[in-house]
């Protein structure tokens, strides 16, 4: 166990150089390379003359490995001394801004938040003043821009914008955390200009490609939230799921399973190894099974917690291929050893060591913890057997990895932030057993769907089609057990004891891990073999078949079944008001099933979260999508609508509109081969059931604005939606003279619903339009953040007047409003 020593040594050096960093005691021009040599001269002496005086041997090789650590701190501190060279050294501040021009190339695949992305820009230029010479500079920078156009890995760009250090926030150090992560500048209010595509490395570039198409493939086959924990879990793309149910996750102590962790690459090392072993026999399997490792690790981002899984992972390999037996603490050590030379301020990243915790909790207690429940099992259950035992088994395992993983990763939850979720073992306990059938069933449902897009392009459609199908009945697996772990997770986190706030310092914390050191000593401990994890739990599911076939019929029965039956169709025509947050988006459901969207909102992510709770989960398409007008909180959520759905057919009106979101929305529609209608008045669509959406607005000439080009509210579409005795009146943004237009036309008349044009703006308010309309139900996208609200108080008076307080629908206090008719009248439930 000599290594493991050694590794505590390396990692006391870095904490203690980083303590004196922080105090001052040493910085960047101190001690020299000659302090160093004269500092490494006693501990190198000492190794040598080990052969004479073989006490020297560990005490000489702890301090080597102690002072190697502090140089290796000193090499890559996280509040580095920057030069003219570096890009962080132009940082201004709040008081003190730095306005400058830089050149770049996109080294990450952007994430999109919030109807933006975020960019990681490899900057290799600066300038200050526009026309200046650039200098050049090096260093990585931070941005989120706007989302249009789309930029991508490799694309190279000029961004003119505020250039300034990460800021340091009360409870989190996000200068330190970036530097982590080898970025020291943000660009702040930035303005983007794309000079070239394809400026990336090709290796790069294919396996971003390949996490692309591996992220389309899923939206196709999943809803949300499940597609968006399938691609976290699979690909580990974090950024498209919800922020409420994040929280909830969080929340219950299970945020582990969303993200790429230990399990996941044990998951994948198990794998290759079984296949490669059985196909080409031990000693050949190790390179493809290394391959596969660190190409996976690649694909996901190889972050800390990854990384030192997937170097675990080789050590695995390594000892098969040797035919010996890795041991488990020992191989985390030496991965902490590689990853901190590599980066020392790994040490001090949360998921390494969460990931450290977890794994050197799973491997002191595991079996202890193992001996004890069975202990106790055989004084409860003496004589269980066959299935009951297997039952039995398959609990133990999993009451046995959750305590003894969290044994050392709770107190560190609640050190780092505050809080203690009571219900974490619970959770656990109910949502872990299905995570590798995710993995392994979600990946083989990739898999598929991939070779059937590369069929596809190819132009074998007749081949890419039944195995499209196989993709997706594989996707059911997956869809099954994430569907339950949501409703887990959903359940349990609003309990009022779920998650507690807890002040833990570093004393505490200090003080419970110096304990559990303690006891461990005193028991004298064998530190446990590498049984592999997932080595016990195959062996608890292979040998209970039946338990395992029953539970996978009990979790389809329960939760697939039922979510078939209440997404059919009711016969009732149902109007979804959807909550996205910024911008409109309306769902109409029709009595057999068909749906027309009309508009999409601002944000992608949140359209397709709305949209999941309101469709099938197995039907990805949509029979028709409405643009009422082009601007931005209409179009921006539809742009990666076709990669998605299959949309059969386009309805928007014919004028042309300057607009990057509205010309990502075209392209991603010609792409997919989807027909566009022009819509124009009198124009009529027939739903069956007697429904009918009809086009009052606009004229086939556009209004135009003063400055001659088309205005989008003057010519936003207005659509009334019939069916027996009611209808609904969608009057899009159209403002005051197209309402006043339509009322002499004798276009607009009673009304069951209407939908308020421009968010219940005051300049968009007709008197004329609520006497004619008097509808029973009113409904107005009004916008939470006040920012982008244009409700009016006397407009909201005004209708309130007419349809009464209970039937005025506001989407940010309501949330998604939906309304059914028969026919006969309009019911409508928030």
């Amino acid at each position: 166990m000599l290594l493991v020593l050694l590794a505590v040594a390396w990692a006391i050096g870095l904490a203690a150089a980083r303590g004196a960093w922080d105090l001052g005691l040493w910085g960047c021009h101190g001690p020299g390379p000659w302090t160093w040599a004269g500092l490494l001269v006693l501990p190198v002496a000492g190794l040598g003359l080990g052969h004479r005086w073989p006490r020297w041997r560990r005490p000489a090789g702890l301090l080597l490995c102690l002072l190697l650590g502090a140089a290796r701190y000193q090499l890559h501190p996280a509040t580095p001394c920057f030069a003219p060279r570096d890009l962080a050294f132009y940082n201004g501040t709040v008081d003190a801004p730095a306005w400058a021009t830089v050149t770049g190339t996109v080294v990450r695949p952007p994430e999109p938040a919030a109807g933006r992305q975020r960019l990681r820009l490899r900057v290799d230029s600066l300038a200050f003043a526009r026309g200046e010479a650039p200098r050049p500079v090096r260093g990585d920078a931070l941005l989120s821009a706007d989302r249009h156009p789309a930029l991508h890995y490799g694309d190279r760009i000029t961004v003119r914008g505020r250039l300034e250090a990460p800021p340091v926030f009360a409870d989190f150090d996000y200068r330190a955390y970036l530097a982590g992560q080898g970025v020291s500048s943000m660009i702040r209010v930035p303005e983007v200009t794309l000079l070239a595509r394809g400026q990336g490395t090709p290796f790069w570039q294919a396996l971003y490609g390949l996490r692309s198409r591996g992220q389309a493939v899923i939206a196709q086959m999943l809803p949300e939230p499940e597609a968006a924990l399938l691609t976290g879990i699979l690909l580990g793309v974090e950024s498209g799921i919800d922020q409420e149910l994040d929280e909830q996750f969080n929340r219950t102590g299970v945020s582990h399973i969303i993200v790429i962790s230990g399990s996941n690459v044990a998951i994948i090392a198990g794998v290759l190894i079984a296949l490669f072993v059985r196909v080409i026999g031990r000693r050949r399997a190790f390179v493809p099974v290394v391959l596969g490792i660190v190409l996976y690790t690649l694909l996901v981002g190889a972050d800390s917690a990854v990384t030192r899984a997937a170097i675990m992972g080789i050590f695995y390999a390594w000892a098969t291929y040797l035919g010996r037996q890795s041991t488990a603490v020992v191989s985390l050590c030496a991965s902490v050893m590689v990853m901190t030379a590599v980066n020392p301020l790994t040490l001090w990243d949360v998921g390494f060591q969460f990931s450290f915790a977890a794994t050197l909790g799973l491997n002191l207690f595991s079996q202890r913890f193992t001996t004890w429940f069975a202990r106790y099992a055989a004084r409860l259950l003496p004589a269980s057997s066959g299935p009951r035992h297997s039952t039995l088994a398959i609990v133990g395992d999993t009451v046995v990895i959750t305590l003894a993983a969290q044994v050392l990763v709770l107190p560190l939850i609640a050190y780092r932030f505050g809080r203690w979720s009571l219900v974490s073992p619970l959770a656990n306990l109910l949502v872990l057993p299905v995570q590798p059938a995710i993995m392994v069933w979600g990946g083989l449902a990739v898999m598929a769907g991939l070779v059937a897009e590369l069929l596809a392009s190819v132009r074998l459609a007749g081949a890419a089609m039944p195995l499209w199908w196989v993709a997706r009945g594989l996707a059911l697996v997956p869809f099954a057990a994430l569907h339950w772990t949501v409703a887990v997770v959903q359940t349990l986190a609003p309990l009022p004891f779920a998650s507690r706030q807890v002040a833990v310092g570093p004393a505490a914390l200090v003080t419970y891990f110096a304990g559990i050191a303690g006891l461990l000593a005193s028991a004298r401990p064998t530190l446990p073999l590498l049984g592999s994890l997932m080595n016990r739990l195959r062996t608890a599911l292979t040998s209970s078949a039946a338990v395992t076939g029953t539970g996978a019929l009990l979790l389809l029965s329960c939760y697939l079944l039922p979510a078939v039956l209440n997404s059919q169709p009711d016969g009732r025509l149902h109007v979804h008001f959807l909550d996205v947050d910024r911008g409109e988006a309306i769902l109409i459901v029709t009595p057999n099933g068909q749906q027309v969207l009309v508009d999409g909102g601002y944000d992608p992510e949140a359209l397709a979260y709305a949209l999941s709770r309101h469709m099938p989960f197995y039907d990805r398409q949509i029979e028709l999508v409405v643009l009422t007008h082009p601007g931005d909180e209409r179009v921006r959520g539809l742009a990666v609508l076709p990669e998605r759905y299959h949309i059969q057919r386009v309805l928007q009106a014919p004028f042309p509109y300057p607009s990057a979101a509205y010309e990502s929305w075209l392209a991603a529609l010609q792409e997919a081969g989807v027909p566009i209608t022009p819509a124009e008045a009198g124009l009529r669509i027939h739903l069956g059931y007697g429904i009918a959406l009809d086009v009052l607005h606009p004229a086939p000439q556009p209004a135009l604005s003063t400055d001659g080009q088309p205005d989008p509210p003057a010519n936003s579409l207005v659509l009334r939606l019939a069916y027996g005795a009611t209808s609904f009146l969608l009057l899009g943004d159209a403002p005051r003279t197209v309402q006043e237009h339509l009322l002499a036309a004798g276009l607009l008349g009673p009304a069951t619903l209407v939908k308020l044009p421009a968010g219940g703006a005051r300049a968009a308010f007709s008197h004329d339009l609520l006497t004619a309309t008097r509808p029973h139900h009113a409904v107005v996208f009004a916008q939470r953040d006040e920012r982008y609200r244009h409700l009016s108080p006397a407009v909201a008076a005004a209708w309130t007047a007419i349809t009464g307080p209970q039937h005025f629908h506001r989407t940010d206090l309501a949330g998604t409003l939906s309304c059914a008719s028969d026919g006969a009248r309009v019911l409508c439930t928030p």
